[in-house]
Order: structure tokens, then sequence, then C-alpha cells
């Protein structure tokens, strides 16, 4: 591809070529707009003489072969001129431009999950392995390639339970109140989502992560972007994707929300009448995910009514572990799908017997398998914490013992977020502020990041993901289960 500096030299070069040509006639034609030579006055005629004897022709001379014409002399070519080198453009001076950015340092927060006191909780089947090891990795990573535009990047870690917004509002105000960094990376999930207006709302301060739902986004007074797709983006790909499939046609659907979920509960019902199908049931649950004792007695019930209204398939929205194992509990023989990706695959919830997940379709992005084998974007990361940490094993996802840490579960999240911010803040340019960057997730376009071939971001556009495929809980893989693939990926890029 030709660059910027060629193509201009190039032109140089023609417009002098057409410059000489221009110049550089035939002299003997002489001007052409000079005026015509006057003409000679009138004279007499003088008297005709007598006409003279002709002379006797002389004897014929051999003839002589006619000189050849004197070849012209060569024109010289005209010494090249190398065209006048480009003018670089002046460098800014950096400068502090925002709270969290000086003139040498870009100053952000990272978030991760208590994922301990999620094992003990019995939600999540082993630890992530050293967060913060992961974290300062990546970070590392970025200042040794140069950093952004320029600045290093320093990093200040929190650690939260997701169970309540208690302990991630606290880690909100640690962050942008007694630190004033510039963004968070990672922002707040499960429960604890409703701090994230915290960091976008009341603290205005830049968030790439979290859950973005319209009633929040409404609160933000800061740019918010995230890696992850929306529930109702997600749950239209997994329609589209089911009738593409021939596997919608003729179903008897029960929608059925978690509590965290009841407000998308008319949406995605909605969705599927979109689809040509009308759900048999549409109904949220009341009992809080911790609450095993609860959600067991609630679907007791529910299950009687699933039953009566003749469903063959439970699509359950929101978190899926008390659907997968009540179902089973009380012997629904169903099919089951799944608005969201996150809680299947190595994140089963520990209550779930894996034997009971099998089959489960959703919809999602490439799987653990894919990341780690073919994923360029996943290696970049991996590379960057092997090669400061090589006594970490950062393990194939499907060669996981029960219990061992799910350390590529850590990198590959982690991943995602500092290569999206990195994106974003250098497109930003070295003057970095709220404007800048909200500029930047505008104009930024399509690009690729850690498990996400396909994505993208614009003005109306806030979650990266682009890479849609469906994906079917195998129990028979890793230690608890991982989602496999039973569909081709598709862009959904707009």
């Amino acid at each position: 591809m030709l660059t910027k500096k060629m193509r201009w030299l190039i032109a140089m070069l023609m417009a002098l070529a057409m410059v000489a040509a221009a110049c550089g006639g035939n002299d003997d034609e002489g001007d052409a707009d000079a005026p015509a030579p006057a003409p000679a006055p009138a004279t007499e005629a003088p008297a005709e003489p007598e006409p003279e004897p002709e002379p006797e022709a002389p004897a014929e001379a051999p003839e002589e072969e006619p000189e050849a014409p004197a070849e012209a002399p060569e024109e010289e070519e005209p010494e090249f001129q190398p065209a006048p080198t480009e003018e670089p453009e002046p460098e800014i001076e950096l400068t502090a431009t925002w709270r969290g950015v000086t003139a040498d340092t870009i100053t952000i927060g990272v978030t991760y999950l208590d994922i301990d006191q999620l094992v003990e909780l019995g939600f999540s089947p082993a630890t992530w392995g050293d967060q913060e090891l992961v974290i300062q990795a990546l970070t590392d990573d970025i200042n040794e390639r140069g950093g952004i535009n320029g600045r290093r990047v320093e990093v200040l870690m929190d650690k939260y339970n997701p169970i309540g917004a208690t302990e991630a509002e606290a880690a909100c105000l640690r962050l942008t109140e007694d630190n004033e960094v510039f963004a968070i990376l990672f922002g707040f999930l499960g429960p604890a989502e409703v701090a994230n207006t915290c960091i976008v709302g009341t603290q205005e301060t830049v968030l790439v992560g979290g859950t973005i739902t319209p009633e929040r986004l409404a609160e933000a007074r800061a740019p918010w972007v995230n890696e992850r797709v929306t529930r109702a983006v997600s749950t239209g790909a997994l329609f589209t994707l089911l009738e593409a499939e021939g596997m919608l046609e003729g179903r008897s659907i029960a929608v059925v929300a978690d509590l965290s979920a009841a407000a998308q509960l008319e949406e995605v019902a909605g969705l599927l009448r979109e689809h040509g199908v009308e759900p048999v049931l549409e109904i949220s649950t009341s009992s809080q995910v911790a609450d095993l004792i609860a959600q067991n007695q609630e679907w007791a019930a529910l299950s009687e009514r699933i039953r009566a209204a003749g469903t063959d398939t439970i699509l359950l929205v929101g978190n899926v572990s008390a659907g997968i194992s009540n179902a089973a509990l009380n012997g629904l023989e169903v099919d089951i799908w799944a608005t969201d990706a996150s809680g299947l695959g190595s994140n089963i919830g520990a209550n779930v017997e894996p034997e009971d997940a099998r089959g489960v379709i959703t919809v999602g992005a490439m799987t653990g398998s894919q990341i780690y084998e073919t994923d360029p974007r996943f290696q970049e990361c991996l590379e960057a914490v092997t090669s400061r940490h090589p006594d970490v094993e950062i393990k194939h996802p499907d060669t996981l013992e029960e219990g061992e840490p799910l350390w590529f579960t850590s990198l590959s999240g982690h991943c995602r977020f500092f290569q999206l911010f990195e994106l974003l803040a250098t497109a930003a340019g070295p003057i970095l502020t709220h404007e800048t960057f909200a500029e930047a997730i505008a104009n930024i376009g399509e690009f690729s990041i850690a498990g996400q071939p396909y994505a993208s971001l614009g003005p109306d556009k806030l979650s990266s993901n682009d890479s849609f495929q469906l994906l079917e809980q195998d129990p028979d893989r890793g230690a608890r289960g991982e989602l496999v693939p039973i569909g081709p990926m598709r862009d959904a890029t707009p």
C-alpha cells in the first residue's frame, strides 16, 4: 500500500513531467503568437533578356551516396530534483488534560470479583488464579510498548463481592474520590451492577465494563462502553440463528426470567413474537440467586404451570442455575434455551449437576477453546503474562481438572477490557478528555479484541461484540462442562 508520502512524491513527479512537456515544444516552428512579416514594396519588372543557347550536357558523373543527415544531439535529461521532504506535524506537548491524566501518566482503576468468596458460597467451581498478577502484567505490557500516546498507565486495583452492592459502591468511591482515576475497567457484575451508576453517574468517571441498560445509561454523565452485548441484542441473535436452523417453528415456549432479569421479560417475549412464536407462558421469579431454598420452593409450583401449559421448551432469561437444576428436580421433559451464556460453560453454578445442563442451547461469541486455540488477540495477552511470569501455567480450559484455578477465565476477561480501553484511549489522541474519549467511541468503527473477531462501536452502539454462534452445553468437556459450537460464527456488525 502506498504511504501518504509516496503518493505525494509520485504526484510531484507527474506534475514536473507535465510542465516539461508543455515547455519543450519544437524550436523550428517559431512562436505561433508572433506577428507575420510585412510584405515587400512593389517594383517595376525588368525586360526579359535574349535567350542564350543551351550548353551541352556534361558527361554524367558517378552518382554519389547521399550524406546521412547528422544525428540530432541527444537531449539531456533534466537533473532529477527530489521532492521536498514533508514537514512533520509538530508534536503536541503532553500536559495534564483531565482528572487522572497528567503529562506523563494515565491512572486507571480495575475492579475484580472476589472469586474466593463466590467459591465458598458455591457460585463458582474454582478461583480465577491471581487476578492482580494478570492485571499488572497487562498494564506492564502496555507501558513496555510505549504506553498510550506517550503516557504510562498506572493501575489501582479493588476487589468486590458481587452479592449485593455495598462493597461495590465502596470500591467505586475509593477509586474515584480518593484516587481520582480517569477510567475504571471491569466495573461491577451480578447484583452489584447497580453500583456502575456510581462510576458513570455520581462520580462522572469513564467506565469500560459492567452491564449497560437503558435505565442506567440515562444516569451516565461520562462515557460508558463494554465488551459484551445487551440482553436484547443477544436474544435477538439467538432467535435469528434458531430460526435459520429451523428450530423455532412449532415450538411451545415458556419464557421464565429470574429476579435480576424481570425487567426484560416483556422485551424478550416481544422479540419472540417478532419471530413468529407466541409464548405459552411469561413468568418472572422473585427469589434471590443466593437463596436456594426459596428458589426450589418457587420452582416446584412453577413447574406445574409449565407442565400444564404443554410446554416443550423453556427459555431462561438471566441467571440459568435455578431453572436448569429445578427442571431436572421436578422432572420437566423440556428443551432449555438461555438468553445469557455467562452462567454456562465452565461458569455453571456449583449447585447445578453438570449432566442436568446437557444440551442447553444459548448464543455467544467464541468459546474458551476457540479463543485459546485460534485467537491471535488473546495470544497477545497470554504472552504478556507468561513472558513475565513463566512459573504461571495458564491451561487450556478443556484440560482443567475439577477445582483447578480458572486462570484462562480471568485472563481472557481482563484482556478484553484492557484492549478495548487501549484502543479507545489511543484513538482519543494526546489530549485525553471525556470529550475526546467519546469521539473515539463514536468514530472507531470495526475492530477485533480477544474473543471477538467481529466487534464495533459507534454513536448509538456502546457494546462491542458482533460475533454470534449457537452454542450447546456439553458436560463431558472440561471439569464441569463447556459450551460447544453447533452453528457458524456470524458477523452482526450493523
